[in-house]
Formats: C-alpha cells, sequence, structure tokens
C-alpha cells in the first residue's frame, strides 16, 4: 500500500469514523441521565447483541427480514422502472397514471399495513406487500425524470447518423437512466428496510420487528436498541458493500470524471 492509498483510505473513512463517534459519545452522555429501561448505554446495548448472537434468534430474524425486503424491494424496483420508463416515453400514460402513483406516495405505511392485514392476514405477504407499495412510487419518479430529461440534441445527433436502437439504449438511454435511478434506489432500500421491521413489529412472527415487539413487551429495552442496531448494521451493509460497488461497476464513466477533475486541479 503505497501513500496515496493511504491517504484515499483516510478520506473516505475519516468523516465517517468521526460521526460515529461523536453520536456514540452523545448516546453515552444522555444515558447517564436516564435508567436502563429508559435509555440503555451503548455498552448495554452491545452486551445485549452479544446475547442475541449467542442464539439462534439472530441469525433466523436477520434472514427472514432480509428477505421481506428484499422481495418487497424488487418488485418495487422492477414494476416502478418499468412504469416510470413507459410513463416517461408516453405522455399520455404519465399523466393518466400520474395521480395514482401520487396517491400511493401519500398513504401512509401504518395504512397499508393494516389493509394487508386484512386482505392477507399475518405474516410474511404482507411485509413484503408493504415494502413493495410503500417504496414503488419513489423508483416510478425517478424514472419518470430520468426519461424526460435525456438531451434531445443527442438524440437528434443519434438519429442523424442513424444509431442503431442498441446503442442509444447502450450509451444513451441506459447510463443517463442509472443516474437518476440510483439515488432513488438507495434512498428507497433505507425507506423498504423501515416499512419492512415496521411491517413484522405489527404483523409478522418472525423477523426483527417480531423480536422488536417482544422485547417490548417484555420491557427489554436493551435488547430493542439492539435490535435496531442491527437494522442499522443491514442498512450500512447494504449501502456501502453492495449499492456503491455495483454503482461503480454500472457506472465506469464516474470515476473518469473524479480522475478528470482531480488532474484539472493539479493542473490549476
Amino acid at each position: 500500500m503505497n501513500f496515496n492509498d493511504l491517504g484515499r483510505i483516510v478520506r473516505l473513512w475519516v468523516p465517517e469514523l468521526l460521526g460515529l463517534s461523536v453520536f456514540l459519545t452523545l448516546w453515552q452522555l444522555a444515558a447517564r441521565h436516564y435508567s436502563a429501561l429508559v435509555l440503555p448505554s451503548p455498552l448495554e446495548t452491545l452486551s445485549a447483541l452479544k446475547n442475541l448472537a449467542a442464539t439462534d434468534k439472530l441469525t433466523s430474524a436477520v434472514v427472514a427480514t432480509t428477505l421481506h425486503t428484499f422481495s418487497g424491494f424488487a418488485i418495487a424496483v422492477l414494476l416502478g422502472s418499468v412504469l416510470g420508463i413507459s410513463a416517461g416515453l408516453g405522455p399520455w400514460f404519465g399523466r393518466s397514471i400520474a395521480p395514482t402513483i401520487t396517491a400511493l406516495q401519500g398513504i401512509p405505511p401504518i395504512a397499508w399495513i393494516v389493509l394487508a392485514l386484512l386482505w392477507f392476514g399475518s405474516g410474511s405477504a404482507t411485509s413484503v406487500f408493504t415494502v413493495a407499495v410503500a417504496t414503488l412510487p419513489v423508483v416510478f419518479i425517478s424514472a419518470v425524470e430520468g426519461m424526460q430529461t435525456i438531451n434531445t440534441q443527442l438524440l437528434e445527433m443519434a438519429n442523424l447518423f442513424r444509431a442503431p436502437k442498441q446503442v442509444l439504449l447502450l450509451y444513451l438511454y441506459f447510463p443517463h437512466l442509472l443516474s437518476y435511478l440510483f439515488p432513488s434506489v438507495a434512498a428507497g432500500l433505507g425507506l423498504a428496510w423501515r416499512v419492512g421491521v415496521m411491517s413484522e413489529l405489527l404483523s409478522a412472527e418472525t423477523g426483527i420487528g417480531a423480536e422488536i415487539n417482544l422485547a417490548r413487551i417484555n420491557l427489554e429495552t436493551a435488547t430493542v436498541m439492539a435490535w435496531i442496531v442491527v437494522v442499522v448494521v443491514l442498512i450500512l451493509t447494504s449501502e456501502y458493500l453492495i449499492l456503491r460497488p455495483l454503482r461503480r461497476w454500472l457506472e465506469p464513466w464516474r470515476k473518469s470524471e473524479k480522475i478528470s477533475k482531480i488532474n484539472d486541479k493539479q493542473i490549476a
């Protein structure tokens, strides 16, 4: 590892670690003023997390919640992208479906959970459905904006030179659409985790939400905090180990842009 690699690692991780340290310090200071029943300290939460890790509860709950969340979110991304692209290409279809998407976006997730309980009963279907319907509008809106903001001059030039459709899709539509979809996917996945856990808390017998509800009934606040830490770890893992590497792989031109900006600064 050379000096440049070390500097890059420091620039990437020091701000995150600094922010985490400040948060943990404020948490510890606040915990001193309350009992463990109200706000357990970070060490008490870590102890509860170790107890969970020593049993099969942690693995089974994480697997169940991950399955519910990613299943619902995959449905939302697929359906939202298809509908959004179609709405962006067809103005009539876009205007006709816009009120429905706005209504879906305005309905709170708790209302969807209640409806899903009436339709599907308690179980995995309620969580999957709630995640899908709550995150679909986020993906849909980004897909529409991506299709509607494509550079018309580039399209005219491509048509002038009679560029094949596969070239247009691969080098024009696809990169531009990804630049709009990825931020919404990142935001939507965070929302999906939260909605998935909340739906499990109210409707499921398995998953992190169900375990949080059980700990709440038993007044085990440290265990509740431990499960919240697990959710945060899952969100960070999906962001840093899945979405960001996937974006770098699908959008290699962004790395070239960063290198170009660095070179320009060095020249200046």
